[in-house]
């Protein structure tokens, strides 16, 4: 899982230096002002880098767990139906350190270990202003998968091999504990059209999933995000 997701961050970064590229210099040639026609009636593909403040979420029973600050990545299609209104969907995904205070019967004990997360949400974003420069709202609904990586049962599977980078190798696969859910979310920004095709959007959000089996309610958290746009 975190070898995935190391690939899946360096793909994301290359991919986002090349639409770059190639947006900038399409433009360049082609456009001479930022978005002839509007924003109605346009797609728009977009790569969002969020900062994840740390936070703690108490639990029953005195059990707590602090999650560090991370940053996260995604991708994601909207359509603007009109100057103001647009509908996407976004896949995020963001992997975060964690230490868990636990209570058993001797007392309090601590573990540490990552944890990783991704959702798909359906979201709508309502544009104030219809010009290159405007302020939104957004709110979503989605669903969120979140692996603790802790052990919930013996290891199957895997082997050992030779490795022509690593030597002799053995690995065993370990099932972890797992949950996933609905999860929601609501935000504010402002939207910078530069170019053509090409836009800016930084925007602050407030989560929430709905993890209802977990004893300690529905947790809650920042989102910090700047999306990079690509009109198509």
């Amino acid at each position: 899982m975190k070898k995935m997701f190391g690939i899946s961050v360096t793909c994301l970064i290359v991919a986002i230096a090349c639409v770059a590229v190639l947006a900038a210099d399409a433009d360049a040639q082609v456009y001479s002002t930022s978005r002839p026609g509007g924003r109605a009636g346009t797609w728009d593909f977009f790569m969002p880098l969020t900062y994840n403040p740390g936070f703690t979420w108490h639990g029953e029973g005195g059990s707590s767990v602090d999650l560090d600050t991370t940053w996260g990545f995604g991708f994601g299609f909207g359509y603007n139906f009109t100057d103001h209104f647009q509908l996407n969907g976004l896949f995020s995904w963001a992997a975060r350190n964690y230490t868990a205070t636990y209570v058993p019967g001797t007392g309090p004990a601590k573990y540490s270990n990552t944890e990783y997360s991704s959702t798909f949400s359906l979201n709508g974003i309502f544009y104030l202003l219809s010009g290159d420069i405007s302020p939104f709202i957004q709110a979503g609904v989605g669903w969120t998968y979140i692996d603790t990586s802790i052990p919930s049962g013996p290891s199957s599977g895997g082997g050992c091999w030779w490795d022509p980078w690593y030597g002799y190798v053995c690995n065993n696969y370990y099932p972890t504990k797992t949950q996933s859910d609905w999860s929601y979310s609501a935000g504010v920004g402002v939207r910078f059209d530069i170019a053509r095709q090409f836009a800016l959007q930084p925007s602050y959000n407030k989560a929430w999933i709905n993890l209802n089996n977990s004893g300690g309610g529905s947790p809650y958290f920042d989102i910090w995000r700047l999306d990079f746009i690509f009109r198509m």
